[in-house]
């Protein structure tokens, strides 16, 4: 191989793997973004449910001190 040869195999060489680096890196990214979403998810749930049980509670404790 000549010396032209050989710079252009390691420029494309280098090319292809910092593809492959920054692939992975978006790939990385986005299941690291599904796991997120999937708990945040469920974090809202819980946290409405919470709400919800707090201010039915709240409903209770008022109809108390009405009644009394």
């Amino acid at each position: 191989m000549t010396p032209r040869q050989l710079v252009c195999a390691g420029i494309v060489g280098a090319y292809l793997l910092s593809m492959g680096f920054f692939g992975g890196m978006v790939v990385s990214a986005i299941r690291f973004d599904q796991r997120r979403a999937a708990i945040l998810a469920e974090l809202d749930d819980t946290s409405t449910r919470v709400r919800a049980k707090l201010m039915l509670l709240e409903h209770d404790a008022s109809r108390a001190v009405v009644v009394r």
